[in-house]
C-alpha cells in the first residue's frame, strides 16, 4: 500500500473517531415518555382593546388561547400549559404515551412535523 494511501485511511480513521467522540457530539435530546391523562384547548375572553379611531372609541375583543395537558410519569403527574404560537396546539393521544424532553424550564412535545411545543409546568404531585 503507498504511504499516501495509509495516510489518507489514517487521517480518514482519525476523523470518524473525533465527530463520534461526546465532547463533539451535538447535545441530543434525553426523551422521556409520559401518558396523556387529559387535554384541554379553547380560548376564554381575554378582555377589550380600546383605541380611538377618528374621534370615536373603538373596543376588540382580545380573545386568548389556551392548551393545558396533564401527563404521568412514572413518579410525576405534571400539569403543564402551552406556549400558543400563531401554528396552534399539539394535539395528544389521550390515554396513550408521548415523547417529551425537558430543556431547562421548558417541556418539549415534537409535532409531527419535528416542530418544537414548549410547556411551561403548572403543577407537579407525586404518585406511588
Amino acid at each position: 500500500m503507498s504511504h499516501s494511501r495509509i495516510l489518507w485511511c489514517l487521517l480518514l480513521f482519525s476523523g470518524v473517531a473525533i465527530a463520534n467522540h461526546p465532547a463533539f457530539a451535538k447535545n441530543q435530546p434525553q426523551f422521556q415518555t409520559a401518558k396523556v391523562i387529559s387535554q384541554e384547548i379553547g380560548s376564554y375572553n381575554g378582555g377589550a382593546a380600546v383605541m380611538p379611531v377618528g374621534g370615536v372609541l373603538v373596543g376588540v375583543p382580545i380573545t386568548r388561547r389556551s392548551d393545558i395537558v396533564v401527563w404521568e410519569t412514572g413518579t410525576h403527574r405534571l400539569t403543564l400549559s402551552e406556549q400558543m404560537t400563531g401554528r396552534g396546539a399539539v394535539v395528544m393521544p389521550v390515554n396513550d404515551t408521548i415523547q417529551f424532553y425537558q430543556d431547562g424550564k421548558w417541556f418539549i412535545v415534537l409535532d409531527t412535523q419535528k416542530k418544537k411545543h414548549k410547556f411551561s409546568l403548572l403543577h407537579m404531585e407525586t404518585v406511588q
